[in-house]
């Protein structure tokens, strides 16, 4: 029977190519959809989990967020660094991380900010940043790059390529994270002192200068892990009537960011529900169309004694194969997506790793191979009921 399936498969390769791609495209969506959401969801979370405040120049609370989250969007602009010795002298504050950007390496982003931003991170070589100039790379900057401890990087101004160089002032590669499939990949790290440093003027003999800047030096935001929810309150009241800040909870913000994500996932479910529908249908007319055109091959085997169950297994087993093999291959074209969208959405800060399969998926998975067996199934039982075509 499975031999006679192939066969009549092949006569009929044509046919079966449209469906096996109608199954691929539909189920592809649906898996890439979901996988795609839960990765952003899951990104998100955890990493607007560990700050419940941010406090950058005034301007749009989204910009901030993406920004020092997800490295993203372009600064709001610079506050004073005094906001954060006042907030580091608060007793309401468990720990105050101050977050500055501007410059590149080749397009990967560079941040300045103290060790304490990494806590949770692992580095995989090398140590952490202790000294001014000294710099650890994400694991995904160090495998494009091929850096290694050691290494001199030649910055530019600006975040993009093209920017002017600071030859004066090269960074030394002192560590390499282990990777976290986040943003945190793609960017550099080093301490804050050097992005102020490479700013100042770079002349022999200007070396107090240098740390006078660094002192009273400009910053992009504030990262706050305050005490208890009576001090977020307070911290936030007594900051927030300050006209030139912004301060946000960086939980709240992302969530109305995700909640504009599940509408877009809830539409692409949608669009993936109409077109397994339509599948349905069209495997269903195909199924008739191949067992009316092969009334003369079913009429021949009732001659020779085969039974219409037997003749029937031969369609079940035909269109089994061919929802094996379509949801197969929207599983493997779903990874392919997402590693070819992997360096497009590097860019705005979310990673996505292929190697990520959910439960989810798995039950996509079976529920298009059922849908794209059942019509089959249907049209079989109901022949045999009849007990076979007649001519």
């Amino acid at each position: 029977m499975f031999k006679f399936a192939l066969k009549n498969m092949a006569i009929k390769k044509v046919k079966i190519v449209l469906i096996v791609i109608s199954i691929v495209i539909s189920a592809c969506v649906g898996i890439l959809a979901y996988n795609i959401s839960e990765q952003i969801d899951s990104g998100f979370k955890t990493t607007a989990g560990y700050y419940d405040m941010i406090i950058g120049p005034s301007g749009s609370a989204t910009q901030l967020a993406m920004n020092t989250m997800f490295f993203t969007e372009k600064p709001l602009g610079t506050i004073s660094y005094e906001y954060v010795e006042e907030l580091q002298q608060d007793m309401r504050v468990n720990k105050v991380v101050p977050f500055t950007m501007g410059d590149s390496y080749n397009g990967a982003k560079i941040v300045g900010t103290t060790p304490d931003f990494l806590e949770g991170k692992q580095v995989a070589d090398g140590e952490m940043y202790d000294e001014k100039f000294e710099c650890v790379v994400g694991s995904a900057v160090a495998e494009k790059y091929g850096l290694s401890l050691g290494d001199s990087l030649i910055t530019s101004h600006g975040l993009a390529e093209g920017g002017s160089e600071h030859e004066g002032n090269p960074l030394t590669v002192v560590g390499i994270l282990k990777s976290t499939k986040t943003a945190y990949d793609n960017v550099i790290f080093t301490p804050i002192e050097t992005v102020w440093a490479t700013h100042d003027h770079e002349e022999e003999g200007e070396e107090e200068e240098h740390e006078e800047h660094a002192e009273h030096g400009e910053i992009c935001a504030i990262l706050v892990k305050s005490k208890s929810f009576n001090s977020y309150n307070a911290l936030k009241t007594q900051y927030s009537e300050n006209t030139k800040l912004l301060v946000i909870n960086p939980s709240e913000v992302l969530r109305e960011v995700l909640e504009n994500v599940d509408m877009s996932t809830k539409i692409v479910y949608i669009l993936c529900l109409i077109i397994l529908i339509m599948n349905i249908f069209i495997i269903s007319v195909i199924t008739l169309l191949n067992m009316y055109d092969s009334k003369k091959e079913i009429a021949l085997m009732r001659l020779i004694g085969i039974g219409m169950n037997k003749i029937n297994l031969v369609y079940i087993i035909q269109n089994g194969i061919i929802g094996l093999v379509s949801t197969l291959l929207a599983f493997a074209a779903s990874r392919l997506c997402l590693l070819l969208m992997g360096s497009y959405v590097a860019s705005m800060g979310i990673v996505l790793d292929t190697a990520k399969i959910y439960p989810m998926e798995l039950i996509i998975m079976a529920v298009v191979f059922v849908i794209s067996v059942l019509p089959t199934v249907i049209c079989t039982v109901s022949m045999s009921k009849k007990d076979g075509i007649s001519e």
